[in-house]
């Protein structure tokens, strides 16, 4: 195989993606990284099969693939044990399926009285994974952990796992996720020292899985962070929690508000003498003590620093709108700030925060009116009344410090937003035949024109059928209609792939020859990229993912998603970012917006149900959150609208959620599409044409058209 400059380029950004990503969950007694003594390389021991049947992509054939084995034979700064590399290899070989082997069949006690550290590795695949320790998993681990007093515990699985049983006997924890093609490659730089681990967890971890069933026991706005902070809940590692070799601390920080936009600074020294690192700065607020039912406290903004050498330090600056505080109001259709104190935290985790400044409201404040956008269920949001939150000590003198320093809010700072909807399409006029779409890009007719020349069963073909085409690139996931010949509008290719491109890599002839190969890179999966909380991180991934875009054919990717994770059980699980819509937004817009300077992407909902029945509030202020800030701040070329109903309605084109909601209150300006029906009734011919007009705005902007016109 012949290297091309993108193949080496994809590979060192999916490398440092995700080195990006792991975290560090414990590591005690010094035990990583696991450094060369003397010149000479470190002897280790490997066990378990995911050292060679590494868990790496949800679904992308890559061009190559790099485990947990080959990353740690190919450092110069450890030597993994020969004769236990051939015992496995050999089981592998002889039974491609097999579990793992018996702690008898390894001779523990002899690799441990020839070895100095050991490095365990528990997979899971991404469809459907189990989060219990298998048995024999556990067998492994008590017998590894005997012999082996430097022990490190690799988690090669889509998320969380039960490891509170087996957490105190290891002396060090890695979540490495499912990484991409060269994540063993970035794991072996990880626990050699050569790279820092920065990634935080993006999902609370539970003491108990079962606790997951009563976080998730009803659709509102209590999961995640959200539930386990709110009603005191232990848990394993919280929310935004992960290790570094350095030691990052908070020196000093502030709290200021100026023409309603408030501004949080921090300043973070690395207080290490020996390891470089970064640390990831978090800005949380605390709702007033009202009648309505509020979280604790909610994630608002996040920034990751540099790379701190020891003794560094850099000071981080957030600004958001005060309007950001608002809560929604059903019965009168508005976001409003209530009156009371809004606490403003500031920490490195959901359970390391201090209360760094407050913001009074002395009455209430409208800050937008819309209109409601579903009929309002039986359902409501739990209470917290007689539940007792996670605290912490000191907690109550900072918050009674913080409410005498506070910055008043009046209403006069602030002025209320009106959303303004649209009226209704009244069709397009003044074509005539012999329009095309050449003609409207060079001007001489608009698309307007266009779209009125259009029959119905082209314009079906065109909104209704989007994607349902065969694509000439094989693999891809789909195409739109060819009307070329008719009206010069050419066929676009979309393609799926959450961590890439899911392409054909081996393309073949009728004969079964092997005729040409689409070399595509697998990249971590956003269940593990959310952990770097990193803009720069995930644009570097959007970008790469954009110019194999380009090299293969394709128009539009089908990935980002902004679904919050509510229970890991979910076969989309390692398809979406984060339990929280903060970050699940965020990381969306930030890998759209790489995307899009060589291609064009489709946000999506990445489905695991068929109906929600949810109040409005927890509908705008939860489930639509992280697509609102994925939209407004990403500006997708498209969006693809789930098959499943919200509160009884069919999510369609023309369901207030998507007509009201999405384009009139965000402001989407791109088209819309399903894989199923588009429309949840029989649509008159200006909504066809409507739509016509999006989808063309987007093939006017396609690769593919601009290579026509060139």
């Amino acid at each position: 195989m012949d290297l091309t400059p993108r193949m080496t380029e994809s590979a060192m950004v999916a490398r440092s993606a995700a080195a990006g990503s792991m975290v560090l969950l414990k590591n005690v007694r010094h035990t990583l990284p696991l450094l060369a003594v003397d010149g000479h390389a470190l002897p280790i021991a490997v066990y378990g099969m995911g050292q060679l049947r590494t868990a790496l992509t949800g679904g992308i054939q890559a061009w190559r693939t790099i485990n947990v084995l080959d990353g740690l034979m190919d450092s110069d700064q450890v030597i993994p044990d020969g004769l236990l590399c051939h015992k496995y290899r050999n089981a592998l070989l002889q039974n491609p399926g097999a579990g793992e082997i018996l702690p008898a069949m390894l001779d523990i006690p002899a690799v441990a009285g020839r070895t100095q550290a050991a490095v365990i590795v528990i997979t899971r695949p991404h469809d459907g994974y189990d989060y219990h320790l298998r048995p024999e998993e556990m067998q492994l681990i008590e017998a590894v952990t005997k012999s082996h007093s430097r022990t490190v515990l690799v988690l090669n699985t889509p998320g969380y796992m039960d490891i509170a049983g087996v957490s105190p006997m290891v002396t060090a924890i890695v979540f490495m996720g499912l990484a991409g093609q060269e994540g063993g490659a970035a794991l072996t730089d990880l626990l050699t020292g050569r790279a820092a681990f920065s990634g935080k967890l993006a999902d609370t971890w539970p003491v108990r899985p079962d606790q997951f069933d009563t976080a998730a026991m009803r659709t509102d706005l209590y999961t995640g962070y959200r539930y386990y902070d709110s009603f005191g809940k232990d848990v394993l590692y919280p929310f935004g929690y992960g290790l570094s070799y350095g030691k990052p601390i908070l020196t000093s920080y502030s709290v200021g508000l100026d023409n309603g936009v408030v501004t949080a600074e921090a300043t973070i020294e690395n207080a290490s003498e020996t390891y470089p690192a970064r640390e990831v700065l978090q800005v949380y607020y605390s709702a007033p003590d009202t009648e309505v039912s509020q979280p604790v406290y909610i994630l608002n903004s996040f920034a990751k620093t540099g790379l701190l050498q020891p003794g560094e330090s850099e000071t981080i600056q957030l600004s958001f709108p005060v309007s950001q505080l608002a809560r929604f109001d059903t019965y009168t259709a508005t976001w409003k700030l209530d009156a009371g104190y809004y606490d403003i935290r500031i920490g490195t985790h959901s359970r390391n925060t201090t209360i760094a400044g407050s913001i009074y409201v002395p009455k209430p404040i409208v800050t937008k009116q819309v209109k409601n956008c579903v009929e309002q269920p039986p359902e409501t949001v739990r209470s917290r009344k007689g539940a007792k939150a996670f605290t912490y000590p000191g907690e109550d003198e900072e918050r009674n410090v913080s409410r005498k320093r506070a910055i008043r809010l009046s209403a006069r700072q602030l002025q209320a937003e009106v959303v303004r909807y649209s009226k209704k399409f009244p069709g397009c006029r003044g074509g005539k035949e012999g329009i095309s779409l050449l003609d409207v890009y060079e001007g001489r007719y608009d698309l307007r024109q266009l779209v009125a020349t259009m029959d119905e069963h082209d314009l079906r073909a065109l909104v209704c059928n989007f994607g349902s085409s065969q694509s000439p690139v094989p693999g891809a996931w789909g195409a739109s209609a060819d009307l070329y010949s008719r009206y010069g509008i050419p066929s676009i290719t979309i393609a799926k792939g959450c961590d890439g491109l899911r392409l054909t890599r081996d393309i073949k002839n009728d004969d079964g020859e092997v005729v040409a190969h689409q070399y595509v890179t697998a990249f971590p999966a956003p269940s593990l990229l959310a952990c770097s909380f990193d803009r720069e991180l995930l644009h570097s991934v959007g970008s790469a993912v954009g110019r194999e875009m380009r090299e293969f054919g394709v128009d539009l990717w089908l990935a980002p998603s902004a679904t919050v994770h509510r229970d890991p059980r979910s076969d989309c699980y390692h398809g979406a970012f984060s339990e929280d819509p903060v970050v699940s937004g965020l990381c969306a817009a930030w890998l759209i917006q790489g995307c899009q300077q060589h291609a064009m992407a489709a946000l999506r909902h990445v489905e695991s149900a068929v109906e929600i029945t949810v109040t409005e509030r927890t509908l705008r202020e939860f489930e639509l959150l992280g697509f609102e800030i994925a939209v407004t701040l990403g500006q997708p070329k498209a969006l693809l609208a789930p098959s499943i109903a919200v509160c009884g309605e069919a999510l369609s084109l023309d369901n207030r959620i998507l007509s009201d909601v999405l384009y009139d209150e965000w402001h989407f300006d791109g088209m819309t599409f399903a894989a199923g029906e588009l429309f949840s009734r029989f649509p008159g011919r200006p909504l066809l044409e409507q739509a016509a007009l999006r989808t063309l705005r987007l093939i006017l902007d396609a690769p593919s058209f601009r290579k026509l016109v060139r």
